[in-house]
């Protein structure tokens, strides 16, 4: 455990078997939480390993196999994690697709799979977990958006604008739910360590790092400590924030 910044609270985080959304899972089950992991079904071998790793580290934690693009399966979810305490304190919408694509050869398929990934299932947890927050005049949402909701990037035009309406919706809930203390914002990482980039040639991270401040990747837990502070009381007082975790990227 470390500074228990999260002490008696209950959430889930959505795309939790692997990458960001694992290393978030494992700081907040650190800093006192009880985490829920979710991921698709077919993740749920290694949605079981990282909820042992963050057991085996003292941690409490579960795993709840959901297609955040399925209604149901969001509902499913959401009831799931109220059952552990009656409540849901924070919620972290990380699940999200990114294919590589020159917008003049994207497919309507293409842009439809991305949205619903990216952007509807955003739209769709917060939807449901929002009256849920409005209720207990209480809780935190994190949206995990990309460098790509800020900038845009060669072959990735579908995946930023799905990153960028993020943003908007992230800003327009924040207004619409201080109100009642419920707190929205968003995170916007670079290049975060992951199985993505495993096998990678060099000449690709360079490329990939050149435009970055701090010449390295960062470390999905990196991701998480910003989450588990946006979460907790000690950020009472931010909402609407959309915050790089780029390794100095946006400002270079």
């Amino acid at each position: 455990m470390t500074n228990g910044l999260l002490t008696g609270k209950t959430g889930f985080v959505t795309g939790a078997a692997s990458g960001i959304g694992r290393g978030i899972a494992k700081v907040l089950a650190a800093e006192g939480a009880n985490v829920v992991l979710s991921d698709l079904s077919s993740s749920t071998e290694e949605g079981a390993h990282a909820v042992a790793e963050i057991e085996g580290a003292g941690g409490v934690a579960r795993f709840i196999a959901a297609d955040v693009t399925s209604g149901a399966d969001v509902e499913t979810l959401i009831a799931q994690t109220c059952t552990i305490n009656g409540r849901i304190d924070f919620a972290v919408n990380n699940a999200g697709i990114g294919l590589k694509s020159m917008l003049a050869d994207s497919s309507e398929d293409l842009w439809d799979r991305m949205n619903d990934v990216n952007l509807k299932s955003c739209f769709r947890i917060m939807r449901a977990v929002l009256p849920i927050m409005r209720r207990q005049k209480g809780g935190s949402i994190v949206n995990i958006s990309s460098i790509a909701g800020a900038v845009g990037l060669r072959e990735a035009g579908i995946y930023s604008a799905t990153k960028h309406a993020m943003l908007g919706l992230t800003r327009t809930a924040a207004g619409e739910n201080g109100d009642v203390n419920v707190r929205i914002n968003a995170i916007l990482p670079n290049a975060i360590r992951s199985r993505l980039l495993d096998g990678t040639s060099p000449e690709f991270l360079e490329a990939l790092l050149a435009p970055q401040a701090i010449k390295r990747l960062g470390e999905p837990e990196e991701c998480g400590h910003l989450t588990a502070f946006l979460l907790s009381e000690k950020a009472a007082f931010i909402t609407g924030a959309c915050i790089p975790i780029d390794g100095g990227y946006l400002a270079n």
